[in-house]
C-alpha cells in the first residue's frame, strides 16, 4: 500500500502531541513536513514542543520542521496553558532523569523559519498528492495561501481541527479554541476554495480519553513512550475530567485521514464570525441548502458524526500500547458508497392489490424507511460494509428523522438537505402473496444534483459505488464517472426502468436488473433473458446480473454465463427484497469475493428479506444470513 504524503500544521498541546505519535505510528501516512504555529502555547515552544516530540518518536525517517507565525493575522494571541501546561505537554519538559538531564531531550535539527514557504513549496511539489492537517489556528494556512493562493488550492484536501458546528463552543458559548485564536485566519481559509473538511466539537466530543482507558492500555509498561504519555496526560486527566474523558480533537482529525469513511460528513456553506462582540471566531454553517445559500459561501465537508468505537480502537493500537509500530492491515471494514434515495415508506397490507377505480380494506398503516437508495446503503451495512451514502432530504421533521436513523447505523451520509422540497414519499400496497405496487413522491430526491456529489478525489479508498435510477440522470451519470475515476468497481441498478443511452454501458462494471428491466434496456419485450443479456452484452455492458424473484438468479460475466436457482421461502412482503440483494452483493465484492460467491450471499439475503415486513426493518444482518445458509444446505 502506497503511504499518503501529509503535512502537519500544529501548535503542539498534549491532544497535539497524540495525534503526532499516531501520525507517526501509521503506516498509511507519510509525514513530509511538520510546521508550527502560535495556539496553545507560543510559537517557539511550539517548536520546541515539536522537536521533543519528534526525539521521542524517533520515526525512520524525520521530517523537516518550519515555525510560523508567531501571533495571528491581526489580533493579540490567546493562549490555552492553563489547559496544557506552561511548557504545552503538561510539564514533561521539565521532567529530569536520575542524573539531572532531561528525560525527554531534543535530538533533532533545528526547526526552519519559513512555515508558510514551505508549505506552498510542498503544495507545489505534491500537488493533488498532499493532504494538509490543520490541528492549530489557521495562521500559517492563510499565510501560504497569501503566498500561492493557486498551489494551496490545488492540493488534495485541507482536514481542520476546529470549529463547533451545532454544540457549545469550549472558549465562548459559540467559539472553539483554533478558531477563535485567529478568526480572521479562518475565514480566510473557508472561502479559499481549497477541498475542507472541517473536524469541529461536534465529533470531537464523541471520541474520549479516560483515565481508566489510559490506564488499562499502558498497563506497567516502563517504555519510553508509555512513560511519556503518563507524564503528558498526568495533571489533563486528574479529577472529574479524567472520569470523563478529554476529548481527542486533533487525534480524530489525523485519524480520520488514516481511515476513511471514519467521519459521517455533512457539506454546508461556511463563513467564520469576525466582527460580533459576543460570537467571535463562530463557525456559522448554512443549513439551508442550495436555495438560502449566500454569495461567497463555499462549502465545507462538516464532520457532524464519528465512528468512535473503531476511533478509539486505533488509538488504543498504535498510541496508548505503545508497542511497536503496526503494520497497515485490512482490518477496517470495505467501503461502498451508495449513490440515491431517502424515501419514508407508508405501507398497507391488504387481501389483494387494488385495480383502477377500487378501494381495498387492509391492515393498519405501516410507516418505515425505504428509497432503493437508503435500502441498499443499509444492506450493505447489515453486510459488514463500511458505508457512504449520498442522498438529498427535505427540510422537515421526516427527513431529519431519516438522517439520525442512518448515522446511528453507522453510515456516513453527505449530499446536503433541500430547503424548497419535502422529503420523499412512498406509498406501497402489499397483498397476501407479498406482491406488492409502489407509487414514489420523489421529492427531495430529484434535486440531488451532480454538485452535491463527492469528488473522484473523495471516493478513494472506496471498493464500490453503487447508484440506482431514483434520482436525476445526469446525477447518475456524473456519480459513474466519478466512482470509475476514484478506481472503484461502479454497480448500477437500472430501476425503475427507462431506457438508457448508450454511452451508460462504457461507465458501468456491473448492471443489475430485474427481468422486466433486461427486456426494456434490450428493446425486446418478447426476448427471453439469455438473448437479453447478450443483447446488453453487445451494447458494451460488461456484467450483467437479472434477479427472477422465486426462480432466482441469471448473470453473465464477460462472455460466460451462469444460473443460481432460488430459495424457497415463505413470502410475506417482498418490498426491498432487491435492494437487500443490491446492498449485499456490493458488500461482497467490496471483501473480495467473486460475483459467484457474491451473488450466492446476496440471493440468500434477499430470500429471507421477504419472509419479513417492510423494507429497511426486513434487511437481515450477515451473521443471519450466515445461519439462514446453513440452515438451507
Amino acid at each position: 500500500m502506497r503511504a499518503q504524503a501529509v503535512a502537519i500544521d500544529t501548535d503542539p498541546g498534549i491532544d497535539d502531541a497524540l495525534a503526532l505519535i499516531l501520525a507517526f505510528r501509521s503506516p498509511e501516512l507519510s509525514v513530509e513536513l511538520i510546521t508550527t504555529v502560535a495556539g496553545n502555547v507560543p510559537v517557539r515552544q511550539g517548536t520546541e514542543n515539536a522537536r521533543r516530540l519528534l526525539t521521542l518518536i524517533a520515526p525512520g525517517s524525520t521530517p523537516p520542521v518550519a515555525m510560523g507565525a508567531a501571533r495571528p493575522l491581526v489580533r493579540r494571541l490567546y493562549t490555552a496553558r492553563d489547559v496544557h501546561g506552561s511548557d504545552g505537554l503538561g510539564g514533561m519538559s521539565r521532567i529530569r532523569g536520575p542524573s539531572g538531564d532531561a528525560r525527554y531531550p531534543i535530538a533533532v535539527p533545528r526547526a526552519e523559519r519559513d512555515a508558510a514557504g514551505r508549505l506552498v513549496e510542498l503544495a507545489r511539489r505534491r500537488g493533488d498528492s498532499l493532504t494538509v492537517v490543520a490541528l492549530g489556528p489557521l495562521t500559517n494556512i492563510a499565510a501560504a495561501l497569501r503566498r500561492d493562493a493557486q498551489a494551496m488550492r490545488g492540493i488534495r484536501r485541507l482536514v481542520v481541527m476546529g470549529g463547533a458546528v451545532r454544540v457549545p463552543g469550549n472558549v465562548t458559548p459559540c467559539a472553539e479554541f483554533n478558531i477563535f485564536v485567529d478568526p480572521d485566519a479562518a475565514q480566510e481559509v473557508m472561502e479559499s476554495g481549497i477541498p475542507i473538511t472541517l473536524v469541529p466539537l461536534d465529533a470531537t466530543r464523541q471520541v474520549r480519553l479516560t483515565r481508566e482507558r489510559l490506564r488499562r492500555h499502558l498497563g506497567t509498561s516502563r517504555k519510553p513512550l508509555a512513560t511519556a504519555m503518563r507524564a503528558l496526560t498526568r495533571d489533563l486527566l486528574s479529577g472529574s475530567l479524567g472520569r470523563e474523558g478529554f476529548p481527542m480533537h486533533d487525534p480524530l482529525a489525523v485519524a480520520s485521514v488514516i481511515v476513511p469513511g471514519l467521519l459521517r460528513t455533512e457539506p454546508f456553506p461556511m463563513r467564520v464570525e469576525i466582527r460580533g462582540a459576543d460570537t467571535l471566531g463562530m463557525t456559522v454553517a448554512d443549513r439551508r441548502g442550495p436555495a438560502g445559500a449566500q454569495s461567497g459561501w463555499h462549502r465545507v465537508d462538516v464532520a457532524t458524526g464519528v465512528d468512535a468505537r473503531t476511533a478509539l480502537d486505533l488509538l488504543a493500537e498504535r498510541v496508548f500500547e505503545a508497542g511497536a509500530p503496526p503494520r497497515a492491515t485490512g482490518r477496517q471494514a470495505p467501503r461502498v458508497v451508495v449513490v440515491g434515495s431517502a424515501n419514508t415508506d407508508f405501507i398497507v397490507h391488504a387481501p389483494k392489490l387494488p385495480v383502477a377505480g377500487e378501494t381495498v380494506l387492509g391492515r393498519p398503516l405501516l410507516t418505515a424507511y425505504g428509497g432503493k437508495g437508503a435500502n441498499q446503503a443499509v444492506a450493505a451495512a447489515r453486510a459488514g460494509a463500511r458505508v457512504r451514502f449520498v442522498a438529498k432530504t427535505g427540510d422537515d421533521d421526516a427527513g431529519r428523522r431519516y438522517l439520525a436513523h442512518l448515522r446511528d447505523i453507522g453510515i456516513e451520509v453527505s449530499g446536503g438537505v433541500e430547503s424548497a422540497m419535502p422529503s420523499g414519499v412512498a406509498l406501497i400496497s402489499v397483498d397476501r402473496q407479498g406482491q406488492n405496487q409502489i407509487s414514489v413522491a420523489p421529492g427531495a430526491n430529484e434535486r440531488l444534483r451532480p454538485a452535491d456529489l463527492p469528488s473522484a478525489d473523495a471516493l478513494r479508498g472506496a471498493s464500490v459505488l453503487v447508484t440506482q435510477l431514483e434520482t436525476p440522470l445526469d446525477t447518475v451519470e456524473e456519480a459513474l464517472k466519478r466512482g470509475r475515476e476514484a478506481g472503484a468497481t461502479t454497480l448500477l441498478n437500472a430501476a425503475p426502468a427507462r431506457p438508457l443511452p448508450e454511452r451508460f454501458a462504457s461507465l458501468v462494471d456491473i448492471l443489475v436488473v430485474n427481468e422486466g428491466e433486461a427486456l426494456l434496456l434490450a428493446g425486446s419485450s418478447d426476448a427471453g433473458v439469455d438473448a437479453a443479456m447478450l443483447a446488453l452484452e453487445s451494447r458494451g455492458y460488461p456484467r450483467t446480473v437479472v434477479t427472477l424473484g422465486p426462480r432466482g438468479i441469471a448473470y453473465r460475466s464477460k462472455g460466460s454465463s451462469g444460473h443460481l436457482a432460488g430459495v424457497k421461502v415463505k413470502v410475506l412482503d417482498a418490498t426491498g427484497s432487491g435492494d437487500t440483494f443490491v446492498g449485499y452483493l456490493a458488500s461482497g465484492l467490496a471483501r473480495g469475493l467473486s460475483l459467484p460467491k457474491s451473488l450466492a450471499e446476496a440471493n440468500a439475503a434477499a430470500a429471507l428479506s421477504v419472509t419479513r415486513e417492510g423494507a429497511q426493518p426486513a434487511i437481515p444482518t450477515r451473521r443471519q444470513v450466515t445461519r439462514f445458509r446453513r440452515s438451507q444446505a
